[in-house]
């Protein structure tokens, strides 16, 4: 008779919630990721556009494209505002996803462990059972030998 974990069932499908926990995470972990690039990238232009802007100050600028830096470095800077406000909420999506996550971590290692008390514990029973068997035969064994000598048992 083979071992057959009673919650099984359970253990499959907590260890199913944590992949899709770490799926989750992986996910959430991405998209902060990128929202980070888009940052970088937006505080790159928005340098960038700064320079360009300045050096045209310095030069001479239009009515026109003095207006034109205006609005740009404008939005640049209202979308990295917008940017920023994205992170912070990835970045608390990042820790719930997280912190679900090793709560599923959590639920499988308990399963884990009462599994591996269960299997110890069948293990122990078998192990006594057998070794009533021998005990029970080795007393057979002696009861049939001393039949055999004419010894009265």
């Amino acid at each position: 008779m083979a071992f057959e974990f009673r919650l099984k069932a359970l253990l499959r499908h907590r260890e199913f919630l944590l992949r899709e926990a770490q799926g989750a995470f992986g996910a959430a972990l991405a998209e902060k990721m990128k929202i980070e690039s888009d940052i970088e990238g937006l505080r790159n232009t928005l340098e960038g556009d700064s320079k360009t802007f300045e050096e045209e100050q310095r030069e001479g600028i239009g009515v026109k494209r003095y207006l034109y830096f205006k609005d740009r470095l404008a939005f640049l800077e209202q979308e990295l505002r917008q940017a920023f406000k994205r992170m912070q909420n990835a970045a608390a999506e990042v820790e719930r996803r997280k912190r679900a996550m090793i709560e599923c971590d959590k639920s499988v290692k308990t399963l884990e462990n009462i599994q591996t008390r269960d299997r110890q514990s069948y293990k122990l029973a078998r192990e006594r059972e057998e070794q009533k068997r021998v005990d029970y035969a080795a007393v057979l064994l002696a009861h049939r030998k001393t039949i055999d000598k004419g010894e009265k048992p």
